[in-house]
């Protein structure tokens, strides 16, 4: 068994390693330790618990500021980047003792917040005092904060920003997916029928990235603009019933719980594969297949078959959950980005005056991002 101080040596091990070839967050924790633009503040930090994450924080806290940690996925979270996290000194909270994480955090009193999908800072709500400002980094966030009434203090929504949709959510999910499936299971993929569903910017990358590994792809799609789209870029977009007939392999990038339901699934074809790229755990209904399940396989660490009862066999990824997130997969680049957009943001939501609210990325941020990465990807001198 790997002790805590192993597990934090290699996630630094492989921070140090993706620092090497793509070093924009060590850039620009040099510049924060200079300014110090969170000296003497608490940042509350609700994310998956990734070592990209440990990498974005350990830049940060080198802004001065205290950080405090709560996972946002138990099922996301790797130990190796806690431990690393709390050897930097940071608070962490990953509901492994039975407490709410997120009220652990806020016990904390941060003046500023950091949240993927409006967990941490949807319980700020109930007490705000003190809040000055906060950054959501997904599409599951934006429209619980869309839904929600009265925010006294500056929200930003990163995820409207042109560089994530562009770069982490196409290229970087893209990638991650198929890449896991195939370090989980070992199938080659050229050959094989996969359905995406949902065509939103992840599902374009899915999409994408799927056809180029060789597999034939059916796009599954409600809304009827995005469906369009998804014919007009070469894809047959068949209604779910009749593409989960012949899917080898199944998808989810809709946002949305219950995109796949057990009674979906009693026609589908034997032996399928499901796996889901969203930001949560639900889009796939895996508690109802375990409900009706007459056979359950452990075949693999995160690799599990069920046979529903009186249906098909169905083979579940990662439970559910987000399949590169889990395994921690797929190329850092486009995450690293994303993550300098956050950053940059924090800088400033500490540094100026916003309005309440939903507040957009503020001017030229994603641009000095962008130039930050071409600098990091380009020789020197081609800028």
């Amino acid at each position: 068994m790997a002790h805590d101080d192993d597990r934090a040596f290699a996630a630094e091990s492989q921070i140090g390693r993706i620092n090497t070839f793509f070093p924009i967050l060590p850039r620009l924790g040099n510049r924060w330790a200079a300014s110090r633009p969170w000296e003497g503040l608490t940042i509350g930090v609700n994310m998956h618990l990734t070592t990209l994450t440990a990498a974005l924080l350990r830049e940060l806290s080198l802004g001065g500021g205290t950080f405090v940690v709560s996972s946002c996925n138990p099922a996301t979270t790797d130990k190796g980047t806690v431990e690393l996290l709390r050897n930097l000194g940071m608070d962490v909270y990953t509901g492994g003792d039975g407490q709410d994480r997120h009220q652990q955090v806020l016990g904390h009193k941060p003046d500023l917040l950091v949240d993927v999908g409006f967990e941490l800072i949807g319980a700020a709500l109930a007490n705000p005092d003190g809040i000055r400002g906060a950054i959501e980094v997904t599409r599951s966030g934006i429209t619980k904060l869309r839904a929600a009434s009265d925010i006294p203090f500056p929200v930003i929504n990163i995820n409207d920003g042109r560089l994530k949709d562009a770069i982490e959510n196409r290229h970087g999910v893209g990638e991650a997916i198929w890449s896991a499936v195939g370090r989980l299971t070992g199938m080659h993929l050229a050959g094989r029928r996969c359905v995406v569903v949902g065509y939103g910017p992840v599902g374009k990358g899915l999409a994408a990235y799927g056809r180029s590994a060789g597999m034939a792809v059916d796009v599954v799609e409600t809304d009827p603009i995005r469906r369009l789209f998804a014919h007009y870029d070469g894809y047959p977009t068949p209604p779910l019933a009749r593409a989960l007939n012949t899917a080898g392999i199944v998808v989810t990038a809709t946002g949305r719980s219950g995109s796949i339901t057990v009674d979906e699934l009693k026609n589908a074809r034997d032996g399928v594969v499901l796996l889901n790229a969203g930001h949560g755990g639900d889009e796939i209904d895996i508690s109802a297949i375990a409900r009706i399940a007459d056979r359950v396989d452990n075949i693999a660490e995160q690799v599990v078959r069920y046979r529903i009862d009186g249906g098909p066999r169905v083979t579940v990824l990662a439970d559910g959950h987000p399949l590169n997130i889990v395994l921690n997969n797929g190329s850092p680049e486009p995450v690293l980005l994303h993550f300098a957009v956050l950053g940059l943001s924090l800088e400033q939501l500490a540094t100026l005056k916003l309005g309440s609210g939903e507040v957009a990325l503020p001017e030229g941020l994603e641009a000095d991002a962008a130039l930050l990465a071409l600098e990091c990807l380009l020789p020197e001198g081609s800028l």
